[in-house]
């Protein structure tokens, strides 16, 4: 294989296989997914595209993955973590187990991915890293309590690590792919091709481009309110804030 190379997970159907797609024309790509027959029917065809077997909500599996591809291909400087599971329902009616398996592979597995990668890419002082999220945590519609919850853990993971690394040439952002057709949301019209361009962008990014934001469809999307007048230690409200007391 090449020294460049991506890895993509959730690579067999929707997003993620769109974006191996994309990425194989331009670059290696290492596709994972649990459902090894589908990315041999997907990508079999493609010289560029190697598939890896894994459940991301497994962490043993994952780490064993992980390591095996670095075992197998060396430094993994490019990572886009797809994988990801939707538990729609009311809140009443969710399980602990729905909020569980929302957070093990929303959540968690990027986070042991990212843990994985990471120190080589300090060693390394480069690596670019899409963590794909969605609008949900920001309008918290109803009956998505448990997605929501995993993606804006999700979001608050990304931008921390993100400003750890900031003096490095490490590059760890958002990317919601928008409404998109997918197994999550069949009955969408929108393909999901429509998020390649911002995929792009993500993964080409120089060392002074942005690291720790949220991109949608070729937009960066604000996600705090301006509370840098706040002093949160000593108590004193900046002027963003609405005094109710």
């Amino acid at each position: 294989m090449s020294d460049k190379f991506i890895v993509i997970t959730g690579a067999s159907s929707g997003v993620g296989k769109s974006l191996v797609e994309f990425f194989s024309k331009q670059m290696y790509v290492v596709a994972i997914a649990r459902r090894l027959d589908k990315l041999d029917d997907n990508f079999g065809h493609l010289p560029n595209v190697i598939c890896y077997k894994c459940d991301v909500s497994n962490p043993e599996d994952s780490r064993c993955t992980f390591s095996e591809i670095k075992a197998k291909h060396g430094f993994i400087g490019y990572l886009i973590n797809n994988a990801g599971i939707m538990k729609q329902g009311l809140f009443t009616e969710l399980s602990e187990s729905d909020f569980e398996a929302s957070l093990g592979v929303n959540l968690m597995a990027p986070i042991i991915a990212m843990q994985h990668v990471l120190p080589d890419m300090v060693e390394m002082n480069f690596g670019r890293i899409i963590n794909v999220t969605s609008g949900a945590p920001l309008n918290n519609s109803e009956r998505s309590a448990a997605y929501s919850a995993s993606k804006a853990a999700l979001n608050s993971v990304t931008i921390t690590a993100a400003k750890e690394l900031s003096e490095k040439n490490i590059k760890i952002n958002l990317m919601s792919p928008g409404a998109v057709k997918s197994e999550m949301a069949p009955h969408m019209d929108v393909e999901p091709s429509i998020c390649h361009p911002t995929a792009n962008y993500l993964m080409n990014l120089d060392a002074s481009g942005e690291t720790g934001e949220f991109f949608w469809l070729g937009h960066r999307v604000p996600m705090f309110s301006d509370l840098a007048d706040t002093d949160w230690l000593g108590g004193t409200a900046g002027r963003n804030m609405v005094k109710i007391l």
